[in-house]
């Protein structure tokens, strides 16, 4: 590891992980029989449209053999069809059902609710922090 200023490395410390304890009960806090696993590929179906198994496997960075358990799960329970792909007979695609729209939809709702109820009670001064910190992990959630 380079040699980094202390203060520092203690801020990134406690910042990964007051970011892990936050996912990590608003994930079980939701009411959804999902595995968050499988949340997230719902997620993306949702937002992106119909992938193909071996799409949805690269953006997970697991073994196609994993995803294609996942959609088989996620297909028992109705949550996502799969259909022929239009331009290539030998691969299918994978989209969202009603029923696995109506999931994203309440887990979001959920997930947003629980997160509200733990912010609503904040001064405006730290509502206006905390907002600002939002920006600030938004940019560091995509950098490179």
């Amino acid at each position: 590891m380079p040699d980094y200023d202390p203060q520092l490395l203690a801020l990134a410390n406690d910042v990964r992980v007051a970011c892990q304890r936050i996912s990590r009960r608003v994930r079980f806090e939701s009411t959804s029989d999902v595995a968050p696993h499988q949340f997230s590929v719902l997620v993306y179906l949702h937002f992106a449209g119909p992938q193909t198994p071996t799409h949805l496997a690269a953006r997970d960075a697991v073994s196609t053999p994993s995803m294609t358990r996942t959609v088989n799960c996620l297909a028992d329970k109705g949550l996502v069809e799969r259909s022929q792909h239009p331009d290539d007979g030998r691969q299918i695609l994978v989209s969202l059902t009603a029923e696995g729209l109506r999931v994203v939809e309440e887990t979001i709702t959920n997930r947003d609710t629980w997160m509200l109820a733990h912010i609503a009670t904040l001064s405006p001064e730290q509502l206006d922090l905390l907002r600002r910190a939002a920006d600030l992990l938004m940019e560091v959630s995509h950098a490179e």
